[in-house]
């Protein structure tokens, strides 16, 4: 057991290493990244500061909160959550919108809380893409009236249902309690407990937190990504910035992709959405492209480290 664990832990390391080199080595901007940091000023460099300042607290809320979310299971220390966390970017790297992340952070659980934490990691993504929705659908609305001038009747029912989707959604996640005591005399409970059982000892105060951090956090790398424009020299008005940063991050959310294609869906995104208010269309794409490889493969790197020296 031993063997095949540290076998399929340096296969994901490899893995990762290899597939970042392959898109390094392939990406075909170069040239333009080169000329705009040539073209760096001072003042642009100060946001270049801002977002790598902002990194650390990004992944830090991150991390507070999957503190918060297995501590009715199982206390961890700050440190040992950040390491969870970092590792779980470096196992989600292969899988379809980073749902692998959870095989990282369960890890650093103990072995009989590792089904509990597979349902406490799912729970915590469904929090961030509910403030994902929340925020950017508004947004996205608001993008589609000013962009077409008129928003189709189509499109406003699909939002609508979105809408409805999500309060479904919302009740679901601070039911998950309610729903974990019920499955208790369900006559499959002896298989359904192991996974959901963490879930009845959480409050509603409990669970109204979780989703403030998301919150924040979903705060901090709008932030940065304002931040990256920036430093690109783009400039949006500041309620361009509030539609197009959020539309951009609810299309990138929704659309199914693997971590390490992200770069390119994030940036086709930005193109779209971003260079209808400016046509610096290669700032744009560098700045989705550049906040990617800062938010996600810096962590990605350093949780390979850390997976690698987990026994």
């Amino acid at each position: 057991m031993g063997k095949a664990y540290n076998l399929a832990k340096w296969l994901i390391v490899v893995a990762a290493y290899v597939y970042l080199v392959y898109k390094l080595l392939t990406f075909s901007q170069y040239p333009d990244l080169v000329e705009q940091c040539r073209n760096v000023t001072l003042s642009r460099l100060c946001w270049l500061v801002g977002i790598v300042a902002l990194l650390p607290i990004n992944w830090l809320l991150e991390a507070v909160k999957w503190q918060r979310l297995t501590a009715n299971v199982q206390s961890l220390s700050l440190f040992t959550s950040i390491k969870a966390v970092l590792a779980g970017i470096s196992t989600g790297f292969f899988t379809p919108n980073r749902v692998g992340e959870l095989v990282g952070r369960v890890m650093f659980l103990n072995e009989d809380n590792r089904k509990s934490g597979v349902t406490l990691s799912l729970v915590n993504s469904l929090t961030q893409n509910l403030i994902m929705a929340l925020c950017g659908l508004p947004a996205c609305l608001l993008f589609f009236t000013q962009t077409v001038g008129t928003v189709e009747a189509n499109i406003t029912h699909y939002l609508f249902y979105i809408v409805g989707f999500l309060i479904l959604f919302g009740l679901f996640y601070f039911a998950l309690p309610l729903l974990s005591r019920r499955f208790k005399s369900n006559r499959f409970a002896h298989i359904i407990l192991p996974f959901t059982d963490c879930l009845t000892g959480y409050s509603f105060r409990q669970l109204a937190a979780i989703m403030l951090i998301s919150l924040v956090r979903y705060l901090v790398f709008c932030v940065q990504f304002f931040f990256m424009l920036r430093f690109f020299g783009v400039h949006l008005a500041p309620w361009q910035a509030l539609i197009a940063i959020p539309t951009t991050y609810l299309f990138v959310t929704f659309t199914p992709s693997f971590a390490f294609s992200e770069a390119a869906v994030r940036s086709s995104y930005a193109v779209l959405v971003i260079g209808a208010f400016s046509g610096q269309v290669v700032s744009i794409a560098l700045a989705g492209l550049c906040i990617w490889l800062i938010n996600f493969v810096i962590p990605m790197l350093v949780g390979s480290v850390v997976m690698v020296r987990k026994k």
